[in-house]
């Protein structure tokens, strides 16, 4: 029998009802599916809620920076230079390493294994400051995420060569799609010989919440996402406009942060975009636009949802659609990323050409006129999703590789 292995997650929140976002997602998700042989701990920059033993709130322990180094922030805040300003950056995320290495001292038992995601770089500091083995998971590094978001800021530069070199020291490395892994290799010129790539865990579904069309009281077209250029909000709304110009019945239901989308040097929040670029009365009439909704409400507008539109810039491997295929919704998205190694094209979703707003539309009501293929990739999608990304088989590929890490070590 296997020893039983302690692992500690790095999460940029918990739970994940009061943080929804897509690692907190995972990081749920992989731990349920472990068994006995696992155990798991959490820190987290933030925590709502009562701490238990086994999860570490490092904000707490932020707030006990010194006089002294407060100081030092505020001065090289203020120096309006990029050398300052990548200074400042190295110096918050080394401080935030420590206290992570000081947080796994705080938990009951010694981990065997830390997993973090290579945001920011905590890596580059965490592998000199603990003999712990350091995996590193390739959630979104930055010189792609930034690129999407035209935000090559001050810290930019400093920040991906962190990220960097934060992975190459790394002991593990995960991915959850080869799209990102190879970006990696290729922007950072380096094989990573050792990593390997294990799809995110999609969650399990009752029967009874999953998909039915009979549940579509009218047809509805469902979008989880940021309002954001990465997630492709605006082509969302040029999309549906194409769609509502065809379907004088249908909605679109929009579920997600607003954080706009910047065009020509002006940045358009949800509502101006639709303002600006949705002449139509009669097609603004039918967007909703939800914001920020409990995981429960999104399960349940996934439900009684006839489609589901995803129309990503770039993703890497989004819980949102390990979601929406777990629940059966019948799914069009974007062929980027790792959305085109989860989605196989005419069997469990369909693919859209990238940052095609006409695509997109083409796709969706090519479905929406054929019931019997919404049917059929429903049940097809629940299958696949079953067998592929189940938190049980994830867990188990998960599970293997942290244990070839330690036999692998000195």
């Amino acid at each position: 029998m296997n020893k039983k292995l302690n692992i500690t997650y790095l999460s940029p929140g918990w739970p994940l009802s009061a943080y929804p976002n897509g690692i907190v997602a995972y990081i749920k998700s992989i731990i349920s599916g472990f068994d006995d042989n696992v155990e798991a701990s959490i820190i987290a920059h933030r925590v709502q809620g009562q701490t238990l033993e086994s999860i570490i709130n490092l904000s707490q322990l932020i707030q006990k920076k010194s006089f002294n180094d407060k100081l030092q922030d505020k001065i090289l805040f203020h120096t309006k230079v990029p050398f300052a300003q990548q200074k400042l950056y190295e110096r918050r995320i080394k401080g935030v390493s420590n206290l992570i290495t000081q947080a796994m001292g705080m938990l009951p038992d010694e981990p065997d294994l830390i997993e973090i995601e290579e945001s920011f770089g905590y890596g580059q500091w965490l592998t000199a400051s603990t003999d712990i083995p350091v995996i590193t998971r390739l959630h979104g590094p930055w010189f792609i995420m930034a690129g999407m978001q035209s935000e090559e800021d001050d810290s930019y530069a400093a920040r991906v060569r962190c990220e960097g070199n934060a992975i190459k020291l790394s002991q593990g490395i995960t991915a959850p799609s080869l799209d990102v892994l190879n970006k990696v290799r290729e922007y950072y010129n380096c094989l990573l010989p050792e990593a390997k790539v294990i799809p995110n865990p999609a969650p399990a579904v009752a029967v009874n919440e999953q998909w039915k069309l009979e549940c579509s009281l009218k047809q509805t077209i469902l979008f989880v996402g940021r309002f954001d250029l990465t997630k492709g909000g605006d082509l969302a709304i040029d999309a549906f406009r194409i769609i509502a110009n065809h379907n004088r019945e249908i909605e679109l239901i929009f579920v997600g942060p607003d954080r706009g989308v910047p065009i020509k040097g002006k940045i358009y929040s949800f509502e101006g975009y639709i303002e600006k670029f949705v002449p139509e009365a009669s097609i603004k009439d039918r967007i909703q636009f939800l914001g920020h909704c409990e995981t429960e409400k999104i399960a349940a507008l996934r439900k009684t949802s006839t489609v589901t539109m995803m129309t990503s810039r770039y993703d890497n491997f989004p819980m949102s659609l390990l979601e929406a295929i777990a629940t059966g919704s019948p799914v069009i998205c974007t062929a980027v990323g790792g959305m085109k190694e989860i989605i196989i094209n005419d069997f469990n979703g369909l693919l859209a050409d990238p940052e095609s707003a006409n695509s997109i539309a083409e796709n969706v009501l090519t479905l929406l006129g054929d019931v019997d293929k919404m049917k059929t990739m429903s049940k097809n999608a629940i299958k696949d999703s079953q067998e592929r990304f189940s938190a049980s088989v994830v867990a188990k590929q998960t599970e293997e590789y942290y244990r070839s890490i330690l036999t692998d070590q000195p």
